[in-house]
């Protein structure tokens, strides 16, 4: 390490840098704390970078410094150096080669914010011979250097913290006003609210995304669906993640999906540290659906994603035509029953009856199986086109005939797969009371895309 003497010159050497030297080799290191602070300029670094690279790079010339690296590290927090991947690759720098003499930073706090953190990397960095200059505080290997950069490091750990604290205390306050204090869920956006002067950051319903997020966890509430079935029957319907910089937007991952399937915000709800509270955002599923949702993942947390056994097509189509009437809503769920004979009896029953406030009776499968052909002889040949052009996106579905023909019979010549396809297009919701179908709910109209 060059130990030239140090120039007298005013604009060189403040009353804290007597014996800096005048010349050497230095790495400058520049960092921001979070991603927001990158972007706020037409320059990808944005302005804190480019304005520490500036300060830096004077501090150097004015030592006569020769700068023979520079380290950027945009959007790490000072709380956790060992995930610094680029603070990391500078030390590793310095401790196997020797062309190093000094480090530079805009401050101190850009280094470290918090005592150990500094007293750990300053040892390093003595014990190999290197000095730590700061482009705009005067701290150097002297003993009144010394004395200025603990009292930095000290007042910095303060900082740190009671920036910290401010900040948590404010995100307690925002959840249990019931704001969202993370980025939006699918189905939701991140919106401001420009109003008296004041910008309030708030969560809106994404008016693309929302719909199909409720239709998700109704088809998948049906349990006809695998989780990967259900990814690629949204995606087919116009469901996709919200487009980044880095990333665009692209089919909705197995492990989102079941993130989502499990997450109460969807209800009205955030959460945080540990504790539940209502929300300001709108929800988009209702109780009951949510439990529906739980009570299939519940099922299969034991079996695996798979298909249960006993399957129908007409499964998680069919609703309760007397709950219907009266304003409430009943799931048909099927029940298979083998007699003590052997003989096999299948039958739907509304999910109410469990609960005693359904007085419909059980109804024969077979019985449920010909009110929905019959129902079919309402349904137009430009409602079956339209289903079979959704369907034909489907692999599942590549075997259907494509030509259109008189929509009951083409129902009754198609194999219960197709059936079941066929009806998930066409019905949100039939309602079956006794021996025919009353009324059917369509699905809304998907956006385009």
């Amino acid at each position: 390490m060059n130990n030239g003497t140090a120039s007298s010159s005013p604009d060189v050497n403040g009353p804290f840098l007597d014996g800096a030297p005048r010349n050497g080799q230095a790495v400058i290191y520049l960092r921001v704390s979070s991603t927001r602070q990158v972007g706020r300029d037409y320059d990808p670094e944005g302005i804190s970078i480019p304005a520490q690279r500036a300060a830096c790079h004077r501090r150097a010339e004015q030592l006569g410094l020769t700068i023979v690296g520079e380290y950027v590290e945009p959007g790490r927090s000072a709380t956790e150096m060992t995930k610094r991947a680029v603070f990391q690759q500078m030390l590793a720098r310095i401790r196997h080669t020797s062309d190093v003499d000094h480090v530079v930073v805009y401050k101190l706090s850009r280094l470290a914010r918090n005592r150990v953190d500094d007293a750990l990397v300053m040892a390093d960095l003595r014990q190999r011979g290197i000095t730590l200059i700061s482009a705009t505080e005067s701290v150097d290997n002297t003993p009144i250097g010394q004395l200025m950069h603990g009292i930095l490091a000290t007042f910095n750990e303060y900082q740190s913290r009671e920036s910290g604290a401010d900040i948590a205390y404010k995100m307690g306050q925002k959840a249990r006003n019931g704001g969202t204090i993370s980025r939006a869920r699918l189905g939701y956006l991140n919106h401001t609210d420009r109003s008296d002067g004041r910008d309030i950051r708030t969560i809106i319903v994404d008016p693309e995304r929302a719909p199909l997020v409720r239709l998700g966890f109704e088809l998948f509430a049906a349990d006809n669906l695998t989780l990967d079935q259900l990814s690629e029957r949204l995606y087919l319907r116009g469901l996709r993640t919200r487009p980044t910089a880095q990333h665009p937007a692209k089919r909705v991952s197995i492990s989102k999906l079941a993130r989502m399937l499990r997450d109460r915000y969807y209800l009205g709800y955030v959460t945080y540290q540990g504790e539940e509270l209502s929300g300001r955002h709108e929800p988009l599923i209702d109780q009951h659906l949510f439990d529906r949702v739980q009570a299939v993942l519940d099922a299969r947390a034991t079996s695996g994603e798979r298909r249960r056994v006993h399957l129908h097509y007409l499964k998680g189509t069919l609703y309760c035509g007397h709950c219907h009437r009266t304003g409430n809503t009943g799931r048909m769920i099927i029940q298979h029953t083998v007699t003590r004979r052997g003989d096999e009896y299948t039958y739907f029953f509304c999910r109410n009856r469990q609960q005693g406030t359904c007085p419909a009776p059980y109804v024969n499968v077979a019985i449920a199986e010909q009110a929905v052909e019959r129902y079919y002889t309402t349904i137009s040949q430009q409602q079956i086109t339209d289903a079979l052009i959704t369907l034909a996106k489907d692999d599942t579905a590549n075997n259907s005939p494509r030509r259109t023909v008189d929509p009951a019979q083409f129902y009754r010549d198609s194999a219960d797969d197709e059936r079941r396809l066929l009806n998930l297009a066409l019905f949100r919701r039939l309602y079956l009371a006794d021996d025919r179908i009353t009324n059917h709910e369509p699905w809304p109209a998907a956006p385009q895309t």
